[in-house]
C-alpha cells in the first residue's frame, strides 16, 4: 500500500511540474505579442509611454514582429 501512495504521489509531481513548465512557456509557438500585452502593462506601468513599454517588452522578449507584433522563434531563450 505504501509504495502505492508514493508511486502516486511521484507520478502527481512529475505530471504537474511538466504541465507548469509547459504553461509557463506560453503553451504557443509564438507567446504573447506585444500588442497583446499591451492592455496589461498599461495597467502595471501607467506612468512609462507606449515606446517606454515595447522597449522594455523587447528587451524581456527579443525584438518585436512589426507586422503582427509577435517574437521570432531565434530571439527565444
Amino acid at each position: 500500500m505504501k509504495k502505492k501512495i508514493v508511486s502516486i504521489a511521484i507520478t502527481s509531481i512529475l505530471v504537474l511540474g511538466l504541465g507548469n513548465v509547459v504553461f509557463a512557456h506560453g503553451g504557443s509557438e509564438n507567446g504573447w505579442s506585444f500588442q497583446e500585452m499591451l492592455p496589461h502593462m498599461k495597467e502595471v506601468h501607467p506612468e512609462m509611454n507606449e515606446q517606454q513599454m515595447k522597449q522594455m517588452y523587447q528587451d524581456c522578449h527579443g525584438t518585436v514582429d512589426e507586422s503582427n507584433g509577435k517574437v521570432p522563434m531565434s530571439n527565444k531563450f
